[in-house]
């Protein structure tokens, strides 16, 4: 078994959205010794350390922010909403000096205590991680698409959560706007539902994950199905300590699964994954994505990218993200005011 890493090594934990991430998080808030932040890239992230309550279905979690409490200046002067809407893919070689400052900032005021960053928005950006922050571990949690996919959508209709141009609150269309200029089929009029913008952005984020991580993990094999096996496999990998497992076994409380076919047929779902992976195998996605620069792919699949040619979005939508994203944080902040009776919905925070 390997020992316990050292104090100064951080751990960066990646996932797409409704994977498990937050009980990942979790675990490491109540274990001894550590400093865990949640969501540090989140573009409303003042905004919710301000008025957000955790989810009913976070079990057990009392407050997604204490880590943050005493840090609030900091977030105040580094923290910028482009950290969770601009430049999604970073790629290795690239530089974004205020995130890498801002990243940095955190880890050091976590000290003594070893830092955890639990991320929902650097799934495409582990390359750049890799590269700037070269004695981090990284931990990908993933989910089956299909469960994460319900568990996003479930709050939906059925006829908005299969209309690809639905507003969603884990921000599958937005991020289909951001990403359009390196992933142009994202931008394709020919995407039937809202489950193919999720299954692409699941894939590859899977793909990346696996590939540039130090230990993935299954949400669905190593917490849900066998709720010791997650904790085992983090401490044999060193990033917990072996002494603690049996007292943060109760924290797993696993969602079950299955529960698409409640509303769906298996058969609409593979006919969507088939397409998908038809299209993520020409391009040379899914044998490359996570090992060679995009640049590197696209000139190896050259013919299979030119049928996209024109068909990115321009700057303008990167503008209308960020207006979205200052809306999002004003309506957070009324929606705390009006839980907690509020008569006064024109205070400042």
């Amino acid at each position: 078994m390997q020992a316990f890493m050292s104090k100064q090594v951080p751990l960066f934990i990646t996932a797409r959205f409704r994977s498990g991430s937050t009980l990942l998080w979790h675990i490491f808030d109540q274990a001894k010794g550590y400093h865990a932040y949640y969501e540090p890239c989140h573009d409303n992230l003042l905004a919710h350390i301000r008025y957000t309550l955790p989810m009913d279905s976070h079990r057990g979690v009392q407050s997604y922010w204490a880590s943050y409490q005493n840090q609030l200046p900091l977030i105040e002067n580094r923290h910028q909403p482009e950290f969770g809407l601009s430049r999604l893919l970073l790629e290795a070689h690239e530089s974004w000096d205020e995130l890498k400052f801002y990243l940095q900032s955190l880890l050091q005021s976590a000290a003594p205590a070893i830092p955890v960053l639990q991320f929902n928005r650097i799934d495409f950006r582990l390359p750049w991680i890799r590269t700037h922050f070269p004695t981090a571990r990284i931990v990908h949690l993933y989910r089956d698409s299909r469960d994460s996919y319900f568990s996003m959508t479930r709050h939906l209709a059925p006829e908005a959560a299969d209309n690809p141009g639905q507003g969603h609150v884990y921000d599958l269309l937005e991020w289909s706007v951001a990403l359009a200029e390196y992933f142009p089929f994202l931008a394709d009029p020919g995407i039937q539902s809202l489950y193919e913008r999720h299954y692409y952005f699941w894939k590859l984020s899977y793909l990346m994950g696996r590939r540039c991580s130090d230990l993935s993990l299954s949400y669905d094999a190593d917490f849900r199905d066998n709720p010791a096996l997650g904790l085992e496999k983090l401490s044999q990998a060193g990033y917990l300590d072996s002494r603690q497992i049996d007292d943060l076994g109760p924290l797993i409380q696993p969602q079950s699964s299955g529960q698409w076919a409640e509303r769906y047929a298996e058969s609409w779902f593979q006919t969507i994954e088939k397409r998908c992976e038809q299209m993520l195998d020409e391009l040379g996605l899914n044998a490359y994505f996570g090992r060679l620069p995009l640049a590197e792919i696209k000139k190896q699949h050259a013919a299979a990218w030119s049928r996209y040619e024109g068909l990115s979005l321009n700057d303008p939508a990167r503008s209308l993200l960020m207006e979205y994203s200052r809306q999002r944080s004003e309506v957070t902040r009324l929606l705390f005011l009006v839980r907690n009776g509020s008569k006064d919905c024109s205070d400042s925070p």
